[in-house]
Formats: C-alpha cells, sequence, structure tokens
C-alpha cells in the first residue's frame, strides 16, 4: 500500500507543473472593435468615378466609436496610399492602422483583403486581420471593413477583434483533468 502511494506523490508534482506552465501560456486576446472616419483623395482614373481609382491617399483620420480595449484610443495613424481595384490590391502583410490607448500601442496587420463593392460612388474593401500590442501572446484575429464614398470624399472603418483558437492549451488542460480523474479512481478503488 506505502508503494502506491509514493508513487502517486511522485506523479502529482509533475502533473501540477504542467498544468501550472500551461495556465501561464494562455493568451489575453483583445477583445473590442474601432471605428475611424476621415478624408482621401481619389489618385488616378476619372475623379468621382471609384471604379477607375488605382488608390486613395488618406487626408485625415479621426476615431469615430470604440468598444471593450479600444475605448480611449487616441493618435490614429492610417496606412496611406491604399491600392484598390483587383489588379491593384496590396494591402495584406500591410500594417493599416495604429491607435494608442493608455500606454498600448494596438496595431492592425492585414491578413486577407476582397473588395466587395465596385461602384462609381462607393468601393468597399473588407478582410481579416491580426490586431497586435506589442505582446505576442496576445495576437488577435478579427474582421475589418472599410468604405470609400464619393459625397464627401470621405471613408469609414470599422474592425472587430475575435477570441482566437488557443493551440490545444484547452483541450490539453481537458485531457490532464481526465486523466487526474481517472487516477484518483484507480488510487480509490485499489
Amino acid at each position: 500500500m506505502r508503494n502506491k502511494k509514493t508513487k502517486w506523490i511522485k506523479l502529482a508534482g509533475p502533473v501540477a507543473a504542467v498544468l501550472a506552465l500551461t495556465m501561464c501560456a494562455q493568451a489575453v486576446p483583445i477583445n473590442g472593435s474601432i471605428g475611424f472616419t476621415g478624408t482621401y483623395t481619389q489618385n488616378g482614373g476619372t475623379f468621382g468615378n471609384l471604379t477607375t481609382a488605382t488608390s486613395f491617399t488618406i487626408n485625415t483620420v479621426s476615431v469615430a466609436t470604440t468598444l471593450g480595449a479600444f475605448v480611449g484610443a487616441g493618435s490614429p495613424t492610417f496606412a496611406s496610399p491604399i491600392a484598390v481595384n483587383p489588379a491593384n490590391n496590396l494591402l495584406p502583410n500591410v500594417q493599416l492602422w495604429s491607435v494608442l490607448v493608455g500606454s498600448t500601442t494596438y496595431r492592425l496587420l492585414v491578413t486577407t483583403e476582397t473588395e466587395s463593392l465596385d461602384t462609381p460612388a462607393q468601393l468597399n474593401l473588407i478582410g481579416a486581420g491580426m490586431i497586435t500590442d506589442g505582446n505576442s501572446a496576445d495576437n488577435t484575429y478579427g474582421a475589418w471593413q472599410l468604405g470609400f464614398g464619393v459625397s464627401g470624399s470621405s471613408f469609414t472603418w470599422q474592425s472587430t477583434s475575435a477570441a482566437v483558437p488557443d493551440g490545444g492549451a484547452t483541450l490539453m488542460l481537458l485531457g490532464l483533468a481526465l486523466s487526474g480523474v481517472a487516477l484518483l479512481k484507480k488510487k480509490i478503488t485499489a
């Protein structure tokens, strides 16, 4: 009986260590959304016909709406110029914007882009991106959309961060917990 108890104690230490390390490695996803507005200048094509534009130069940008982690955002910067129309889309792998919230700088790196609407009066881009806060463990994927309108030469931006899968850590924790229950059952029945 003493020998079984010693084995259980020897096993409990490493199991607890693995659980502790797994819990420390958990990322804290960036949750929230942010909206920008501003003005732009059309480059290329026939002025006022956005289907012919080659890019847009961002002239002004301001934070319009914030939720979650982005509340209090200021000092926005936006990539410029932004290439448009299918042959010119160059946004993937580009840092599209950054904002400062307190002492944290949030950035969006575009990972996918699609032109969802292209009319003379309106051009919209949509896609996915990775929002970062300087701590790579917190990197969070989210959706974004950017719209340019002829009326007033204005643009609007919306993005939403979303929690990313945690790389299997939750599943590993569940497996460890179930293993622990099985070991306890064995110990109790022995």
